[in-house]
């Protein structure tokens, strides 16, 4: 057999990050509560199949499950926490600023104007965005320190996180219910 202390660990921590109990988790991975507590523990090790239902069912890759990978997130954006993980990685690792430019010509004026944005038409991204805004503005100023922008990001991505939702274009769709129109 191999170690599977890390497997064991990132299954806890999966676990705990979507505030799940043990015999939540279990339930919606399929398997018993008492068997997720030894895979847990380390003192027992999955089968192929429960893993790759834990990676599919919580998106996120088999490789960061075994300890291959420290890229937790497969390349899909299910929900509001991947749509918000990938901006803040984007953030991270751009100048990314936020800046509101308004404008308005004169009667003879000609219009030149360079502006680049992204737009969402989704209310609940766009309250993030302007809650992301403000708390970039007072981290860059020096407001806030590195760990309180750090702890405001993870709250937003563990408050976003449900794995009942998923998002899908401009909506998010629960999953296993009928839509309201056909």
């Amino acid at each position: 057999m191999g170690d599977f202390s890390v497997l064991a660990v990132r299954i806890k921590e999966l676990r705990t990050s979507m505030k799940m109990t043990q015999k939540e988790f279990s339930a919606f991975v399929g398997c018993t509560a008492a068997t997720l507590s030894a895979y847990e523990n380390g003192s027992k090790s999955p089968s192929l199949e429960i893993i790759k239902g834990v990676a599919e069912k919580c998106h996120v890759s088999i490789d960061w499950l075994c300890g291959l990978s420290n890229k937790k997130r497969n390349n899909s954006i299910e929900t509001y926490s991947d749509l918000y993980d990938y901006l803040f990685t984007i953030g991270e690792k751009t100048n990314l600023r936020f800046e509101t430019v308004s404008y308005i010509g004169g009667y003879d004026e000609p219009i030149t104007m360079h502006t680049q944005a992204i737009w969402f038409d989704n209310i609940q991204i766009c309250n993030f965005m302007e809650e992301w805004q403000k708390m970039k503005t007072l981290h860059d100023d020096g407001s806030i320190d590195d760990d309180v922008y750090n702890l405001w990001m993870e709250k937003v991505l563990i408050k976003n996180r449900n794995p009942n939702e998923r998002l899908d274009g401009n909506f998010i769709i629960p999953n296993n219910e009928e839509l309201p129109f056909d």
